[in-house]
């Protein structure tokens, strides 16, 4: 009996999708640094380079995704009913939390009009990105195809409208021309970047007018070498599990090490350069030697804090702003009510540039623990 529950056990466990749990806990970290790139906090910890180039890590949720998506569904998107049960079940991911905090951010505009003191006076209540008539792309998830190219509400979230294009657009390539997904993707991967270059006025920093198309390239790259590698990767995945001994471990840990490394030094020297159109492909490189999962680096991943920051990551992405905002509009009122001088222009422009500089980066490095916790306690609940 045991043997046959054994074998039972064994089938299912060859049957069951591969979880990636190395490139869960690399997401996580990529939020974490958004986090503290968005974060208009004076401290040590902002003004670390990779942080300063962590806009570009948005590049790799795309190319994560596209991975993941295709790995999950690339077998079972087959009629029209598949594709609908996909779409509503990426629709069922991202929007509820995107409309939660739609809502947070529409209240809290209500009580920037009640109470003008408590922000920016560059920044009045319901005006330019927070005005009434752009909620209409957000609840319909286009505000990462806006011809004004605003960023509007959750700035953030024109990410996650992007994403979901992209998903539409990886749904109606696997109904309706399945055999070629492939060269559709290896075209997408050579013209996306093409177009930005030659249309887009921010090229690969588009975030509100040309995100979707940015988007595109990501997912479509991830999706491309998932295709080109997948026979080898399963094959490697069932040889033996995860196993982190031996010498194939010592060569996939140099082989990690230096995928992180050159990542690192390129994500702080590319951006705004022509060379950051090469970001996505060098995370398509981090991507699948991560996804073996068979060197120590990965086991490092795969420790119960990186994984739980993994589970978050989404929230962490969609809250943060949220939270960083509104310390910001706490430091505003400490200076009206108690005389202190904590609000500073941190960023470029006046209406959106105003952070806090306690005096001390020390102490700014506290605070921007202490938003970290507080985003990070909000992303659980």
């Amino acid at each position: 009996m045991d043997v046959i529950r054994g074998t039972r056990q064994a089938a299912n466990a060859a049957r069951a999708p591969i979880r990636f749990e190395a490139l869960d806990s690399w997401r996580g970290l990529a939020a974490l640094t958004v986090l503290l790139f968005h974060a208009q906090i004076a401290s040590h910890i902002r003004d670390f380079p990779i942080v300063r180039a962590g806009e570009a890590l948005v590049d790799f949720f795309f190319v994560l995704s596209g991975f993941v998506i295709a790995h999950a569904y690339m077998d079972r998107l087959r009629n029209g009913q598949d594709i609908g049960r996909f779409l509503v079940l990426r629709l069922g991911r991202i929007y509820p939390l995107h409309l939660f905090m739609l809502g947070l951010f529409l209240v809290f505009e209500a009580a920037k009009a009640s109470l003008p003191g408590l922000t920016n006076p560059a920044d009045p209540a319901f005006s330019e990105g927070n005005h009434p008539a752009t909620l209409v792309s957000n609840i319909l998830l286009l505000h990462s195809a806006r011809p004004d190219g605003l960023l509007t509400w959750n700035t953030p979230s024109w990410s996650i409208s992007a994403e979901f294009i992209a998903y539409v657009a990886f749904a109606a390539a696997a109904l309706f021309m399945r055999r070629q997904i492939g060269l559709i993707c290896a075209a997408t991967v050579v013209l996306a970047p093409l177009a930005l270059f030659l249309v887009a006025p921010h090229g690969m920093q588009s975030t509100a007018d040309f995100g979707a198309v940015r988007a595109l390239f990501g997912f479509a790259a991830g999706v491309l070498i998932y295709c080109l590698a997948r026979p080898a990767l399963l094959e490697s995945r069932r040889e033996d599990g995860t196993s982190t001994s031996g010498p194939a471990s010592l060569r996939w840990t140099l082989a990690e090490t230096a995928v992180v490394a050159i990542t690192a030094i390129l994500l702080v020297a590319t951006p705004g350069t022509v060379f950051a159109y090469a970001m996505p492909l060098l995370y398509c490189a981090v991507v699948l030697v991560f996804a073996v999962e068979r060197g120590w680096v990965s086991r490092l991943m795969r420790i119960r804090p990186l994984l739980f920051l993994g589970a978050i990551s989404y929230s962490l992405y969609m809250t943060h702003m949220f939270v960083l905002l509104r310390m910001t509009n706490l430091a505003r009122l400490s200076d009206k009510a108690l005389g202190t001088e904590w609000v500073s222009q941190l960023g470029r422009s006046v209406r959106y540039g105003g952070g806090i500089d306690l005096g001390s980066l020390w102490l700014g490095d506290l605070a921007m623990l202490l938003a970290v916790a507080i985003t990070a306690a909000m992303s659980w609940l």
